[in-house]
């Protein structure tokens, strides 16, 4: 290692660093020669899992040279890391300060995941980081109540994209917001739906042939805005959540909603010009701590695993 010039050495640390940070941490540590070599990515890869650090690290951003802080991989998640009096401190600021982060990583973030909890923010933030432009974002995670994307060609090389959170998404392929967004996206994970029987029924008009065109007819009823599947994409997946409430109505609700998405999965298997389709059934799963689960997806997938898609598979 000692006869390698500085610029193989950067290069190794570089490649060595795609983690949650603490690779990097330690190579500061390691001598002065690799402070030197391992600062220039002390922000490549960063994981910001708690409420109170985060308005700390924006204001730590804002003052490092831009050259400095090329974030290319990013997990931040606003969910409460200590005790509640101290998150109802830290809770103002945090969602200026998540955005002002997205601001200055979007121009080189080649990953991120974001979780919005907080019901009474949720939308707001998750909305406007669908209105930010990531000219490099190839993976995208987003958790809370979301709206959908529709700005146009705001992330216009998004390969994946999970949405997680909100439990009955209709209306998402409405307009061609999705694609007029991501253009390129090829594989499309929804999670956490419950209930969705009109998610169900707009994707069973999308999928299963039809003498009439999408978004004029759907199952019997008229349709006011078309509905189209983004044109480059070739899976699609729907994971159902841990059921929340037992009633009658809700479980005839749940049981209307797998008829439809399991007859897709037994049905749609990428032919014909469609994405290949895969329901997979969190019903009895246990309700866990949704960031700890979505940030081990995130370093799965810097370490070469495959995350979030593990259960359909990686073309």
């Amino acid at each position: 290692m000692n006869s390698c010039p500085p610029e193989l050495h950067s290069y190794i640390v570089r490649l060595a660093c795609t983690d949650d940070g603490s690779t990097v941490r330690a190579l500061l540590r390691v001598s002065r020669y690799y402070h030197a070599i391992a600062v220039p990515f002390i922000y490549q890869s960063m994981a910001l899992d708690g409420a109170d650090r985060i308005p700390k690290v924006a204001a730590t951003l804002k003052k490092t040279p831009s050259h400095r802080r090329r974030i290319r991989h990013l997990f931040i998640s606003d969910a409460p890391s200590s005790s509640k009096r101290e998150r109802e401190d830290t809770d103002h600021g945090v969602g200026t300060a998540m955005i002002q982060i997205l601001r200055i990583a979007a121009p080189t973030l080649e990953s991120l995941t974001f979780l919005a909890t907080t019901p009474c923010t949720s939308t707001c933030l998750i909305s406007q980081l669908f209105r930010h432009s990531f000219p490099r974002l190839l993976e995208l995670t987003v958790h809370g109540y979301y709206p959908f994307p529709t700005m146009p060609a705001s992330m216009p090389v998004l390969q994946r994209l999970h949405l997680s959170g909100n439990r009955n998404p209709h209306g998402l392929f409405q307009l061609g917001g999705l694609e007029a967004s991501c253009p390129s996206i090829s594989h499309l994970r929804i999670s956490g739906v419950e209930r969705a029987v009109a998610f169900a029924n707009e994707l069973d008009s999308l999928l299963q042939p039809s003498s009439s065109p999408h978004g004029c007819i759907a199952n019997g009823q008229q349709v006011l805005f078309p509905t189209t599947l983004p044109k480059k994409l070739r899976i699609l997946t729907v994971q159902t959540a841990p059921v929340s409430v037992k009633s009658v109505r809700s479980a005839s609700l749940t049981k209307d909603m797998m008829c439809i998405l399991e007859a897709l999965d037994r049905g749609v298997r990428g032919d014909n010009g469609r994405p290949s389709f895969r329901c997979l059934d969190g019903r009895d799963a246990d309700d866990g701590d949704e960031s700890k689960t979505l940030k081990a997806d995130w370093v799965d997938r810097l370490t070469g695993g495959e995350g979030c898609w593990t259960s359909i598979g990686i073309e």
